[in-house]
């Protein structure tokens, strides 16, 4: 049985693994024919090898090439090499001729096992005694330093407040989880994401082949788009950005202009059983999922809806207004899925502040614009700043409700992200996208910072 080469032939060397005469079954009348091999090109020639052993007695066998059109090989001297088409070599080397069987009488099949060049022979991962060893050695050498340095983190943490007070084991625990969810949760799903955006899109058996290289291309095509596109520009897919980034920059402020009176009269004017009875309402239409939330905002706009109805009972409208064309209820939407993000920053910055400090920027007649701007606004930079960075981030991440809230030539960025993932099957086209949204949502945090002069700490504490 022969193996047949891959074609295009090009120049290799194939090594004979294994070399063994097996006996059919005798037929003392004439020798069975041996099987003619595969042919060697795959442009349908007709060449190939065929391979005769040779009678007892002899060294080696003979492998001679096969005629075209010819059933049997046609009769040579011994040769190891076999002219390919366009002067390529097949060199086939016999290990041990003088090692094989003697032939016994009847017919016989010489079987050769030929390694496929293109096949890399398994690598043993195991250890060697050597590696070992040296493993052995390096953590002998190492654990004298460890441990001098394990104990004095431990006397560093045990003068720690927090390990004062929850113990070593439930602070190392604490610590251990932290840090856990921070790298499984958070760094490396974004490295990978990030690794996978620089590769280009393969089917599983390129990966880790030839092709599997680091590119620009999925970042390109946001910007450019296609190489026979007309448009110098990729102007679709960019306008939908922006307006992705406007969208959110303009859902924060409304939210914002919305909770920062709510959440100073929540804080400074109400107590006791009133103040529950706000935080109440504003977590009773939160036990509904945000999808069916999205559906009742999309009933109440539609143009036979609520609102549409209303307005043309009273008058104000003949007809009926595309508030989902318009984006209005898409915005309101937004708005309202993540109104408590900003109330409860907004409300416990504003409740530390001092309410002798408003009393006494009154007594000195200043104007309640002045007080806030220049009194509970600067107490409240660090609540602001966090629920404007989470309002933008979730906004601008929003998938549920551009889905149906949107318009008919509406079109949010996380939309093609899901494209590129989903129908289309291009994962690294989507992280790419995906990486891109995530730079902007950092760069609108730092911006936050500036603005406001805050720190990562300010912000996390609210």
């Amino acid at each position: 049985m022969n193996e047949g080469v891959p074609a295009p032939y090009v120049t290799q060397d194939v090594i004979l693994a294994q070399a063994q005469i097996s006996p059919s079954l005798p037929t003392p009348s004439a020798p069975k024919e041996e099987p003619a091999s595969p042919p060697a090109s795959s442009s349908g020639s007709g060449g190939g090898l065929g391979i005769s052993p040779s009678l007892p007695g002899s060294e080696t066998p003979s492998i001679a090439p096969k005629l075209p059109g010819s059933s049997t090989p046609a009769p040579s001297a011994p040769a190891t090499t076999q002219s390919a088409p366009g002067g390529s070599n097949l060199n086939i080397t016999i290990t041990n001729p003088d090692k094989l069987p003697e032939l016994p009488p009847g017919s016989h099949e010489l079987k050769l096992v030929i390694q496929d060049p293109s096949a890399q022979a398994p690598v043993d991962s195991g250890l060697g005694f050597v590696e070992i060893f040296i493993a052995i050695v390096a953590a002998m050498l190492i654990a004298p330093f460890v441990q001098r340095e394990a104990g004095k983190w431990t006397a560093n943490l045990n003068a720690l407040q927090f390990v004062q007070k929850n113990g070593l084991a439930i602070s190392a625990y604490l610590l251990v989880f932290t840090a856990g969810w921070i790298v499984f949760m958070i760094i490396l799903p974004q490295l990978y994401m990030l690794d996978f955006s620089f590769r280009f899109n393969l089917t599983p058996n390129e990966i880790g082949g030839p092709n599997d290289v680091y590119t620009l291309k999925n970042y390109e095509y946001l910007i450019f788009g296609r190489e026979s596109d007309s448009e110098m520009f990729n102007w679709l897919h960019l306008e939908v950005f922006a307006k992705t980034i406007f969208a959110s920059v303009i859902v924060t402020l409304i939210n914002f202009l919305l909770c920062y009176p709510l959440a100073f009269f929540m804080a400074q004017s109400v107590r006791g059983r009133g103040q529950r009875l706000l935080f109440l309402c504003l977590l009773l239409p939160f036990w509904v999922n945000e999808i069916l939330r999205a559906f009742a905002f999309k009933l109440i706009f539609a143009d036979l809806g609520l609102i549409n109805n209303f307005l043309m009972a009273i008058g104000i409208l003949d007809q009926p207004y595309d508030f989902l064309g318009a984006n209005v209820a898409l915005y309101t939407g937004l708005t309202y899925a993540y109104i408590l993000l900003m109330i409860f920053p907004l409300y416990n910055a504003i409740e530390s502040l001092d309410p002798n400090q408003v009393e006494a920027a009154r007594d000195m007649g200043a104007s309640w614009m002045k007080i806030h701007l220049r009194v509970v606004m600067p107490h409240a930079k660090p609540g602001i700043a966090s629920g404007c960075t989470m309002v933008f981030m979730l906004t601008a991440g929003a998938l549920a409700a551009p889905n149906i809230l949107g318009g008919p030539s509406s079109l949010w960025f996380t939309q093609i992200i899901y494209q590129w993932y989903n129908t289309g099957g291009n994962w690294p086209q989507g992280s790419a996208y995906a990486f891109v949204l995530l730079v902007s949502c950092i760069i609108f945090v730092r911006i936050m910072m500036r603005v406001f002069k805050v720190g990562l700490g300010d912000i996390a504490k609210k």
